[in-house]
C-alpha cells in the first residue's frame, strides 16, 4: 500500500505552488547597509561560535571549536575573549596600553598601545604578526576591509542561519572566498561568516557564527584593562621579524 502511494505523495511534493521570494538587494547594497550601520555605533558587544579546519601532516582535516566575545567602545577600547579547543586568550585594550592573557597558562605580555583602534590592529599585525579573529569588523570603516580583496561577488539566495531566511552573498578573491549571511530585517546584521583559504593545502574554512548583538551595553572601564593577579607572570611579546618561519 505504502508502495503504491508513494509515487502520489512524491508528485504532490513537486506539484506545490512555488513559494513567491522576496527581491533581494544588490551584494553593494546588502554590504553597505550593514557596514554602515556597525560604523555609526560608538560601542557593541557580540558573541561568536566559531569552528576551523586544521590539515594534518598525514593529509586529512580535522574541525576545531571556539568560542569568541567581544566589548568594543569607539575610538579606543576593546576586549576580546576567546576559548577554544587549542588555545584561551583574552586581549585587552584601554587607549593606553595593550595586553594579550592567557589565563590557563599564568601567563601576559603588555605594551603601550596607540591612540584608537585603527592604529592598534594594523601594529599589533605588522608589528607582532597577532591577528585576532574578524578583526576587520571593528575597523572604523569595516566595508573597505571586508571587500578590498574581492575580485567579483554574488547574491545566492535567501538562506537559513538558525532557521531565519538571511541574504546569502559571496565576495570572490584571488587567495580567498567569503561568504557573508546579512538580515534582511533592520538593523542589518551580520549573523555568520564563512572564509575558505582556496590556496591553502586541503582550503581549510574559517566559520563564525554571531549572535546577541548590543549596541547597548554597558562596560565599566575596568573592563578593557588587564589588572594581574598574583601569580601572573609578565613575559614580553616576540616582534614579527623575530618569529621563526
Amino acid at each position: 500500500m505504502f508502495r503504491r502511494l508513494l509515487p502520489l505523495l512524491i508528485g504532490a511534493v513537486f506539484a506545490l505552488p512555488a513559494v513567491a521570494q522576496p527581491e533581494p538587494r544588490s551584494t553593494q547594497q546588502a554590504i553597505q547597509e550593514f557596514c554602515q550601520f556597525l560604523a555609526r555605533q560608538s560601542a557593541f558587544t557580540v558573541e561568536m561560535d566559531i569552528t576551523y579546519d586544521e590539515r594534518l601532516e598525514i593529509g586529512a582535516k580535522v574541525q576545531y571549536s571556539a568560542y569568541q566575545r567581544v566589548a568594543l567602545q569607539k575610538p579606543n577600547r576593546l576586549r576580546s575573549e576567546y576559548v577554544g579547543d587549542e588555545r584561551v586568550t583574552t586581549f585587552y585594550y584601554d587607549g593606553q596600553t595593550m595586553t594579550l592573557q592567557a589565563p590557563n597558562q599564568g601567563y601576559y605580555l603588555t605594551k603601550p598601545a596607540p591612540a584608537t583602534l585603527d592604529q592598534l590592529l594594523e601594529q599589533i599585525e605588522d608589528k607582532y604578526g597577532v591577528t585576532l579573529p574578524l578583526s576587520n569588523l571593528w575597523l572604523s570603516d569595516p566595508c573597505q576591509a571586508m571587500t578590498a580583496f574581492a575580485q567579483n561577488s554574488l547574491y545566492i539566495g535567501a538562506d537559513l542561519v538558525e532557521r531565519e531566511p538571511q541574504d546569502h552573498i559571496l565576495l570572490v578573491g584571488e587567495d580567498r572566498d567569503v561568504q557573508l549571511w546579512l538580515t534582511q530585517a533592520q538593523p542589518p546584521l551580520l549573523k555568520k561568516v564563512v572564509i575558505t583559504y582556496k590556496q591553502l593545502p586541503g582550503a581549510p574554512q574559517y566559520t563564525a557564527v554571531f549572535s546577541n548583538w548590543n549596541f547597548s551595553p554597558r562596560s565599566a572601564p575596568e573592563t578593557f584593562r588587564y589588572t594581574p593577579v598574583k601569580d601572573d607572570i609578565p613575559v614580553e611579546f616576540l616582534p614579527k621579524e623575530g618569529l621563526p618561519d
